[in-house]
């Protein structure tokens, strides 16, 4: 069996690079997702979230992820506990528990997101296309991937 490497073997600085506007201000990649690999079990993407930037309360349904921390410092917020992240730290996000990100250093923060099954990349690619989204269009783009957004996961 071959595999086309170009599919399954990301470089630094490789993949498809989307820039976010606030709140989530920062950038995206996207690595692994059924687009670019045909993988249809998951999603792989580093998110680079901005001094002050949040990734807002929500929750998803039916994925489940695990988030990698490999820069900077922040919290996350897991079924309304606080933990403070760092290189090093790793989430786990059960399907139903609401979650949400905040850098609160001063340097970008950085984390490698897995997400099964895969979906909310594409809610990126649509956010990454308004210039300056309202509140009410990222929920309703969010709720089409899974993202409920809310202090208890609900539009």
């Amino acid at each position: 069996m071959s595999i086309d490497l170009t599919k399954h073997v990301f470089e630094p600085g490789e993949g498809e690079i989307l820039a976010m506007h606030p709140p989530t201000a920062g950038q995206i990649t996207i690595l692994v997702d059924p687009k670019n690999t045909g993988e249809t079990n998951l999603c792989t993407l580093i998110q680079t979230l901005d001094p002050g930037a949040a990734v807002p309360v929500h929750r998803h349904q039916l994925a489940e992820q695990v988030l990698f921390f490999i820069s900077g410092r922040g919290k996350a917020s897991l079924a309304g506990e606080e933990v403070e992240v760092h290189p090093g730290t790793i989430v786990h996000v059960p399907k139903g528990i609401v979650h949400g990100i905040t850098n609160t250093g001063e340097d970008p923060l950085s984390f490698l997101e897995t997400t099964s099954p895969p979906g909310f990349q594409e809610t990126f690619r649509k956010l990454s296309q308004l210039s300056s989204p309202n509140p009410e269009e990222i929920a309703k783009i969010a709720a089409e991937h899974d993202i409920l957004i809310g202090p208890d996961g609900t539009p």
